[in-house]
């Protein structure tokens, strides 16, 4: 490929959107990449310009989208990314409810997204994290324990009845490890967090999901969800193991790179 330019959101502050990046995991020579908030990269004149991924089909990250929208970019192209628009729990009762693309990502001319739905809009590309070669070591650990809650940094996921008697991590900083070592140590991972529910997924874990926001019902591999806060057995006994996630989405992103390098090499 000639030379591209990446933009992702940059935050070692969360680990999801740090290492989402598909300049991670392929070998894209030579290349830039920058935060997508900073709005002090020039965007007129570029070749190539691949976004993603994360949740950057939001109302926040709508100016800078509009921005890349405006640029005069001649290839524009979304890998991994999806939507994750906040949702009323209290009107919440399917994700029949929700949208799950919005209008984020239409300008866009060539579109992977972590969006699953039926039917499709875009062409289905999960999110790129699953590249990284720490998840076969994961998988292969067998739990020791029954259940752990990961959450997101920002948002509490469990009611006063029972928030106190699971271990407990967070996405927040960047190592990735800590976080699949944690996954790993569990038969059941309670969350809402978007890489939660996929990493533990890819791990072929048992999946409980408080959801927030509509990106957590973007899953083809849907966990069950919780819309109240308590855990009950019910839940438990609903919860799956999904095998050979991983090497599933790893073969749709190695295919997506190599139709982007055929087409546009």
């Amino acid at each position: 490929m000639s030379f591209i330019q990446f933009l992702f959101r940059i935050d070692k502050t969360n680990v999801g959107d740090w290492w989402c990046s598909p300049r991670r995991y392929f070998p894209f020579k030579p290349n830039n990449v920058g935060d997508i908030t900073n709005v002090t990269i020039p965007l007129n004149g570029i070749k190539t310009l691949i976004i993603g991924g994360g949740g950057i089909g939001s109302e926040f990250f709508r100016p800078y989208l509009d921005r890349i929208k405006e640029g005069k970019i001649q290839n524009t192209i979304l890998w991994g990314a999806g939507v994750d628009v906040k949702v009323d729990k209290s009107k919440l009762l399917t994700s029949n409810e929700v949208d799950l693309y919005g209008d984020y990502f239409d300008f866009i001319d060539e579109v992977g997204t972590r969006v699953y739905s039926s039917p499709q809009k875009f062409r289905y590309v999960p999110c790129v994290s699953c590249m990284n070669n720490l998840f076969f070591k994961y998988r292969d650990i067998k739990p020791k324990k029954l259940i752990g809650v990961y959450n997101h940094k920002r948002v509490g996921l469990l009611n006063k009845n029972n928030k106190n008697d699971y271990p407990k991590m967070d996405n927040s900083g960047f190592n990735i490890e800590e976080k699949l070592n944690f996954i790993s140590n569990f038969e059941y991972i309670i969350t809402n967090t978007y890489h939660g529910v996929y990493w533990a997924t890819l791990l072929e874990r048992k999946v409980i999901v408080l959801p927030f926001k509509s990106g957590l019902f973007s899953f083809k591999y849907p966990p069950v969800y919780c819309f109240d806060g308590n855990i009950c057995d019910d839940l438990m006994d609903n919860a799956k193991v999904y095998e050979g996630i991983l090497e599933e989405d790893r073969k749709l992103n190695f295919e997506f790179y190599k139709y982007l390098a055929d087409k546009y090499d």
